[in-house]
């Protein structure tokens, strides 16, 4: 390969040799060992292919065996730039891009997130182009498994990640999974507290102190479970004192207020006339707008659709251009039904008790109720669920109170 890639670079040619003594011509050529191959026989002489720099230096052995030579092809490098010499700009041209190309393409031009709906891909991207990879680095700088630790640490609810570098383009496939609970530190302290006011409903100890039980109504920031144990003696004397990080699992019955409400009347957008479109090229923040079409209309709404140049499937490069539509329209009076409205609001109500349902919480009652007020119809009520209102409030690290007697 490297061979022929020389042979490309130098130039060489066909040729057909004929006359007097053929035989006589190649036995020189060997003897003095000027390199020619795909040697064939015609009816008159020779057909080979040597090199453009030999090609000179076989003159005199034509005329010592009174030889003739016609070229038939000539391959190389040097004979298309003398073909194209009228052409130079369009090669260099040629050239050029094909350098740059190749210089973009060591840098990230593309930088993608796949993975669960939960995610917001969106949020995700932007943090990756703000803090780890944004467009325009280095390829040899990007660190596919520091990226991944990175991102783990700055989302505890993936729970697979793998990042892919391909061609100029950064992917990163991901899932979603249930956030892990922390694992207190052995050197942490501290007592298990509520979140929220609330009647506790299930409790389950596994270390501590149980402070509250089963039925009883708390406040916010009372103690639930307490990191703090306490050893007796036969005679039910506080022998010891130790102090852990409280765990356990509380359960409590707690209300949400529900307000949301739909206008009967309301203003709807009237889109109007033909929309107008123009093209803006651009060059990683550069932009350009060869021709912007005037719009009279003072609201419109405008969709922009980017398309990016790439080569093959992997080869992104900053170049492009965006087809930018804008559609005029008018505010419009328009009335919902009460039916209608209804609808709107129950849709609305299921979808926040699905998402209490997802992150969770048990419905217990549903006290929401539809009432139409002046030209509106309101939607008011109470959310009644059982849900986890426990979390530790850590101290600093306290030694038991025989161990500060020994201390003394």
């Amino acid at each position: 390969m490297l061979l022929k890639l020389l042979r490309y670079m130098f130039g060489y040619v066909r040729i057909e040799v004929f006359g007097f003594a053929p035989e006589r011509l190649m036995n020189l050529l060997i003897k003095d060992e000027i390199v020619i191959w795909d040697v064939n026989d015609t009816a008159n002489g020779y057909v080979f292919f040597i090199g453009r720099k030999n090609l000179i230096s076989l003159k005199p052995y034509l005329k010592k065996t009174n030889m003739k030579f016609k070229i038939i092809q000539k391959i190389g490098f040097p004979y298309l730039v003398k073909r194209n010499r009228k052409r130079v700009a369009f090669i260099l041209g040629c050239m050029g891009f094909a350098f740059s190309v190749y210089v973009l393409s060591l840098f990230v031009w593309e930088v993608k997130v796949t993975g669960e709906n939960h995610l917001i891909a969106d949020e995700i991207l932007k943090h990756i182009e703000q803090e780890y990879v944004p467009l325009g680095t280095l390829k040899s700088k990007v660190d596919c498994t520091e990226l991944e630790a990175q991102l783990r640490k700055d989302y505890d609810e993936i729970s697979w990640i793998s990042c892919e570098l391909k061609g100029t383009g950064l992917t990163i496939h991901l899932e979603e999974g249930i956030k892990p609970k922390d694992k207190p530190s052995k050197n942490i302290t501290g007592d298990l507290v509520a979140t929220k006011n609330a009647k506790i409903m299930k409790m389950i100890t596994r270390q501590g102190t149980p402070v509250a039980k089963v039925d009883d109504k708390v406040k916010k920031g009372d103690v639930l479970i307490s990191g703090t144990i306490y050893i007796y003696d036969d005679n039910h004397e506080v022998m010891d004192t130790s102090y852990v990080a409280a765990d356990g699992d509380v359960y409590g019955k707690t209300t949400y207020d529900y307000n949301d409400y739909v206008d009967i009347d309301y203003y709807e957008k009237q889109y109007y006339d033909k929309e107008t479109k123009h093209v803006t090229l651009y060059f990683m923040d550069y932009c350009l707008t060869p021709y912007l079409p005037s719009i009279s209309a003072e609201n419109y709404d405008t969709f922009t659709q980017i398309h990016k140049l790439k080569i093959f499937n992997d080869l992104y490069l900053p170049i492009g251009y965006k087809v930018v539509k804008r559609l005029p329209y008018t505010m419009k009076l328009a009335s919902h039904t009460d039916e209608e409205a209804t609808d709107m609001l129950n849709v609305r109500l299921k979808k926040k008790i699905e998402q209490f349902k997802e992150n969770g919480l048990e419905i217990v009652k549903n006290d929401v109720k539809i009432e139409k007020v002046d030209k509106r119809l309101v939607a008011n009520g109470k959310i009644t669920v059982i849900e986890p209102i426990a979390t530790l409030v850590k101290n600093k690290t306290r030694k038991s109170e025989k161990n500060k007697k020994k201390a003394k």
